[in-house]
């Protein structure tokens, strides 16, 4: 939802996650896996984008190059400081637990991107991650534009809005709400 919505006045779709080589090597990057496994499968189909420099990776991402090597320069200053002044990342224990064992000092969730080449992938808004969908009442009934509930139809899980308001506060956010639902529209259509 909020890619759509910074879409409307800021060029967001698609996003790039963007590493350098000692990232790719070690943690890899969304289908080229970690540990010297072979990608070059995933360069060759576009999936994975390569640049020798930060200005060829913005070129084939059709990026402005000093714009991303502006970006990525405050994103080394911020991480050698263990902050992530952009997005947060590491800024609580939950995040922190996710991030890499082995520093036990600074943001174990940041690290530089400097190690040439750098890679990319482009991130899409997909279903399985909105925050919006059919708006329910407490019965899981779906509701029509004007708020009444439509006779018959109900929906639960990831059709339905979510509950948590457009946050994701963990694992499983899509689930207890799936079968919390799921069962209160069977016991309102069996009049319980």
């Amino acid at each position: 939802l909020a890619m759509h919505e910074s879409h409307r006045s800021v060029p967001s779709i698609p996003a790039f996650l963007i590493c350098d080589a000692d990232f790719l090597r070690r943690w890899g990057l969304g289908l080229a896996l970690p540990g010297g496994r072979p990608f070059r499968k995933l360069v060759k189909a576009g999936y994975l984008v390569e640049g020798r420099t930060l200005d060829d990776l913005a070129r084939q991402l059709g990026l402005d190059g000093g714009v991303l090597g502006e970006t990525v320069a405050a994103f080394n200053r911020d991480a050698r400081e263990g902050r992530d002044a952009a997005f947060g990342k590491g800024g609580d224990a939950y995040n922190r637990y996710l991030g890499d064992p082995t520093i036990k000092d600074g943001n174990p969730c940041l690290g530089t991107v400097e190690t040439a080449p750098f890679y990319a992938v482009r991130v899409y808004p997909g279903d399985i991650g909105t925050a919006g969908g059919i708006v329910t009442d407490e019965n899981a009934r779906v509701l029509d534009r004007n708020g009444e509930p439509i006779p018959g139809l109900y929906a639960a899980g990831n059709d339905m809005n979510s509950v948590m308001g457009g946050t994701y506060p963990g694992p499983g956010i899509t689930l207890g709400p799936a079968l919390t639902f799921g069962w209160l529209a069977g016991r309102h259509l069996a009049g319980a």
